[in-house]
């Protein structure tokens, strides 16, 4: 970032599973929202390991939309304007595959297919 131009405070959506993480990034693209997708601190990852990172001015948009379609998320964190998250670079990790009602989407040995639509989970598989 330039030098005098100040660097805006950040909220942090953390998650307990990846469902409504992955759920949560859907629907707030599809609202329009800008979002990036981070690691959270450490002392927040209880099971899910992505997190949303957004302005924080954007905060009430996103609780609202979240609880409209039912994405359940485990907290929401203001972060400082000087922290610095490690980036979750999803598109070299997961593969998804287009079917005409469903979706399934693969990371590494583990797959989950949900219903178009509804979100609905059909299947998964994988992991031991």
């Amino acid at each position: 970032m330039p030098k005098g131009v100040p660097e805006e405070e950040k909220a942090l959506v953390v998650f307990d599973y990846i469902y409504h993480a992955l759920r949560g990034k859907h629907v707030l693209e599809e609202a329009g929202l800008k979002i990036k997708e981070v690691a959270p601190p450490p002392e927040y990852r209880t099971g899910c390991d992505l997190a949303l990172e957004m302005s924080a001015t954007e905060v009430d948009t996103a609780e609202r939309i979240l609880d409209e379609k039912n994405v359940l998320i485990l907290d929401i964190l203001f972060m400082p304007k000087d922290t610095k998250l490690v980036p979750v670079y999803l598109t070299k990790l997961i593969k998804t595959t287009d079917f005409p009602d469903y979706t399934m989407v693969r990371c590494g040995n583990m797959k989950i297919t949900y219903q178009k639509g509804t979100g609905i989970i059909v299947n998964i598989s994988g992991g031991g």
